[in-house]
């Protein structure tokens, strides 16, 4: 991982999408997996790379968002007005850096937090829950080490529809063409866009001003920066990576539940690697703030939620439930045992 924050890199997650196919009155990114919400996810993973401010995009539909603003009073918040695509949502951040000038399209302002100072930023979207921060460390680090000013990541897909895909030539990418405004060819293609970019502050808001809708939605796509880049005879870096499941994204609820399981099952095999024994792991529900200790053996079908504690040597038989609950070293549930115990108050 990095070794200490980083003052020249700023965060933008992109957070102003309506969600309307989840079809819920709860904003998409705060629907819950494995006990946090979809959002704290990726802010979490983008902390854990030393990030050092977050610029959260959201639309000017904010309710819902105070409890989690409130437990996150270091994040900056950008409202994106007139939700014209991704171009338009990082331009709406202007008026949350120092120094910047906004793009002749852009509408938004800051809601909160100071002006951010930084040399570089990095994006992502954030319905993305499943990215491990060894990942985005990862692609940080290629970054730098290519000296890029502009650099994406890929991601190498069995089934690419729906992604943007990425013309390559070598390391350098010449284009990320949207699935609506591609081709027979380029369809074909299997590296795709994972939303995630690093770039030089300055080239991007200068980049962004020149963006045009020019597209089938009729919207500022953050993708064309890439071509705008290379009009200016830059070469732009990418970074691929096999590990696709962790880009998943997520539009509706068969989405959000199966992201879930890759949350769930990650947490199930940090466990086991710790000592801990799963019977049936595939039948587990494992929430990611649970704590059990060595030697505890987990048995079928156990739902462990919220900030259950288990300690070492403890027995859960088959069926159990617990929520909030404690469970005493060499401890043995019977099975379809439920302890549920409201969240403590924060």
């Amino acid at each position: 991982m990095s070794n200490g924050p980083s003052t020249t890199v700023a965060g933008i997650i992109l957070a102003a999408g309506k969600g309307t196919r989840m079809k819920s009155s709860l904003p998409k990114v705060l629907h819950p997996l494995a006990g946090r919400p979809m959002l704290t996810w990726v802010v979490d993973s983008m902390r854990a790379t030393g990030v050092g401010s977050i610029c959260l995009v959201l639309s000017e539909d904010i309710q819902g968002f105070e409890p989690f603003l409130a437990a996150n009073k270091d994040l900056r918040v950008a409202i994106q007005t007139n939700r014209q695509g991704t171009g338009d949502a990082v331009a709406a951040t202007a008026w949350s850096f120092a120094g910047v000038k906004p793009a002749p399209f852009a509408a938004g302002r800051a809601h909160q937090g100071s002006p951010i100072a930084c040399d570089h930023v990095l994006i992502s979207a954030g319905d993305t829950p499943a990215l491990h921060p060894s990942s985005l460390q990862a692609f940080i680090d290629a970054c730098r080490e290519a000296k890029s000013s502009l650099s994406v990541l890929g991601m190498s897909i069995p089934e690419p529809f729906g992604y943007g895909r990425m013309v390559l030539d070598g390391s350098k990418l010449r284009a990320i063409i949207e699935e609506k405004d591609a081709d027979q060819p380029t369809r074909r293609i299997n590296v795709v866009n994972t939303g995630i970019i690093y770039a030089s502050r300055e080239l991007l808001f200068d980049l962004l001003a020149d963006l045009k809708p020019n597209n089938s939605q009729q919207e500022y796509y953050l993708t064309d920066c890439v071509k705008l880049a290379w009009q200016r005879g830059l070469s732009v870096h990418a970074h691929v990576t096999d590990r696709w499941q962790e880009f998943l994204g997520i539009n509706d609820r068969a989405q959000l539940a199966n992201v879930e399981a890759v949350l769930v099952r990650r947490k199930l095999d940090a466990l086991m690697l710790g000592g801990v024994t799963v019977r049936l792991p595939k039948t587990v529900f494992v929430d990611q703030d649970v704590q059990i200790g060595p030697d505890s053996e987990i048995g079928p079908n156990v739902s462990l939620r919220g900030k259950t504690v288990i300690g070492a040597g403890a027995r859960i038989g088959a069926g159990c439930v617990l929520e909030n609950a404690t469970v005493k070293d060499g401890e043995a549930l019977a099975p379809l045992t439920v302890r549920v115990q409201p969240a403590a108050k924060t």
